[in-house]
């Protein structure tokens, strides 16, 4: 018989999954990350199993587990619903494995409570509905990592050798980051425990052999199908130049500043683990007034929590759902400490307890007025004008309901209400992830979506009809066109009756020197991952074959844009 663990691990995993896939598929494709990978899909589901490409042209930007895992639902027809399907099994399964795991180390109650904080913390769900690996590597990455504390603790072989297996899946859906996260981890745990001499026997035969074959046999593959390639589009151009940033071409390393590099994921950590940040530095707190620090199990969770920042610091890219990795290890160290306040009775806090609470309650209502004033990141921004959209009555609204909720936390924590002030934290939470990040979503998606324009163009220019992009592809465009569309970058290869789909700023060159016709069709949208603008389609114009092509007749021209496509 399943044991309480389990039963309730895949309760919360159903529940999670059911979140996750309610209105999966209602928002479109925007941006080039999620694009990118959706047109990487569409290559494999083409046949290209092996070498995928996006549009034809770019190489993956790391290993295909996760485009072979959307390409099969994807068989049955492409949609959106399909291609960020494995994002959300994943992290349903991983709030399975998380109450699993804290169910082992810290007892049942516990480990329920930690996949219940996973599973509510919003960060998670929203990479959750996205088509990309970053959660299928969280996955993977805590199944090695709970296995090879296990091995640790128990001194069993096979959790060694499954520890690796984990290791090498999570290598296949992301490359050397799982690797190096891995060994951050157990290194530093080991060195914590003054164990380091133990580190080779968790290498075992069998573990080794999944780990190479896993971890490193795409790579072969790639390798031995792009070559040179492969080595400067992926291998040099992704992972040494977010490595070394400017450093790898000769540069200066970045221009931000070292403060900002040191301390961008410090700063940010606390944001993504929400809404439970104020519980884990509780739990922090109270592990250093008792000693909590000399147990094994939180150094091991501390070590794996603290290695993404480790990692990513000396990267000149920053990107916050880099802490993804973080998250489980924070909700199994913040679950003991949530369990205590839940069995506390409720008792007023004193006066000077409730002055500071008011002060911070009115800071946040004050926060929540000038929202629209603070030197947000663009792509801050962005999400901060679609909220604003999805609520009746605008900014005013938004920060009367922000007094609102301050207000109710106030008096539940006035009166150290610990369970209900749970309650409502994780109720608020849940109906955020059931109504607001799908509304979220629609909202972005009908402001930025690009999707209508790109059917529009594929109705009007059919295969084998000659459509190419001018000077950069957009992502989105290529993805809902429904088939490669070359580049073009020169004026010498336009030929006449060639249809070109650009950006309105990178076009109008050709239509001041009239090198094209007029724009037939033009629609705003993102153009990048923040960036918006308007993406116009128009054709070669017939009389400037000589000017800008070679002698050749229009057929002939389209027929060569079409075997490019």
């Amino acid at each position: 018989m399943s044991s309480p663990a389990s039963r309730g691990g895949l309760l919360l995993a159903a529940g999670y999954l059911v979140l996750a896939l309610h209105g999966l598929g209602a928002s479109d494709i925007v941006g080039d990350d999620e694009a990118r990978e959706a047109g990487i899909v569409e290559d494999v589901v083409a046949g290209h199993w092996l070498w995928p490409r996006f549009n034809g042209e770019l190489l993956p930007d790391k290993p295909i587990l996760y485009h072979w895992l959307a390409a099969l639902p994807c068989t049955a027809g492409f949609s959106e619903t399909a291609v960020r399907l494995p994002s959300a099994l994943a992290g349903a399964a991983l709030v399975g494995w998380t109450a699993a795991l804290g169910a082992d180390l810290l007892g049942t109650s516990a480990g329920l409570a930690a996949a219940a904080l996973l599973a509510t913390t919003p960060a998670l769900f929203t990479h959750a509905r996205v088509a990309r690996p970053d959660v299928l590597l969280v996955l993977l990455l805590s199944l090695a990592l709970g296995h090879a504390f296990r091995w640790w603790r128990d001194g069993e072989r096979r959790d060694a050798s499954a520890a690796l297996v984990w290791l090498g899946a999570a290598t296949f859906a992301k490359g050397p980051v799982a690797p190096v996260l891995f060994a951050l981890t157990l290194g530093a745990f080991l060195a914590w425990e003054r164990d380091l001499r133990r580190l080779p026997h968790i290498v075992t035969l069998p573990g080794l052999a999944a780990l190479v074959v896993l971890g490193l046999g795409w790579y072969a593959v790639a390798l031995a199908g792009w070559g040179r390639l492969f080595v400067h589009e992926h291998l040099m151009g992704r992972y040494l130049r977010n490595l070394a940033g400017g450093l790898a071409a000769g540069g200066a390393y970045s221009p931000k500043s070292l403060a900002y590099h040191l301390l961008f994921y410090v700063k940010h950590l606390p944001a993504v683990a929400l809404p439970w940040t104020p519980f884990t530095a509780l739990a922090l707190w109270q592990a250093w007034r008792t000693g909590g620090f000399r147990d094994p199990r939180l150094r091991f969770l501390l070590c794996w929590a603290a290695a993404p920042l480790v990692a990513f610091t000396p990267a000149e890219w920053k990107l916050r759902y880099y802490l993804l990795p973080s998250l489980p290890a924070l909700a199994l160290v913040t679950a003991p400490a949530v369990l205590r306040l839940a069995a506390e009775p409720a008792r007023r806090l004193s006066t000077r307890g409730l002055a500071v609470l008011a002060a911070a309650a009115a800071g946040l209502v004050a926060l929540a007025f000038a929202a629209r004033s603070l030197p947000l990141s663009p792509s801050d921004r962005s999400t901060l004008d679609a909220l604003l959209r999805i609520v009746p009555g605008g900014p005013s609204a938004a920060a009367a309901g922000t007094g609102l909720v301050a207000g109710v936390l106030l008096v539940a924590l006035a009166w150290r209400a610990w369970a209900p002030l749970l309650a409502l934290v994780t109720t608020a939470t849940v109906l955020w992830m059931a109504a607001g990040q799908p509304a979220l979503e629609a909202a972005i998606s009908q402001r930025d979506s690009l999707k209508p324009f790109a059917r529009a163009v594929a109705a009007r220019y059919p295969p084998p009809a000659a459509l190419a992009f001018w000077r950069d592809p957009i992502r989105p465009v290529a993805v809902y066109v429904g088939r490669p569309l070359p580049t073009y970058r020169r004026r010498e290869e336009l030929l006449p009756g060639l249809a070109l789909v650009g950006s309105e700023p990178a076009l109008r060159d050709l239509l001041r020197a009239g090198v094209v016709g007029f724009p037939t069709l033009s629609a705003e949208g993102r153009l990048g991952n923040v960036a918006r603008g308007r993406v116009v389609l128009l054709e070669v114009a017939a009389g400037r074959a000589t000017a800008v092509g070679s002698p050749r007749s229009p057929s002939s021209a389209a027929e060569r844009a079409s075997r490019r496509s």
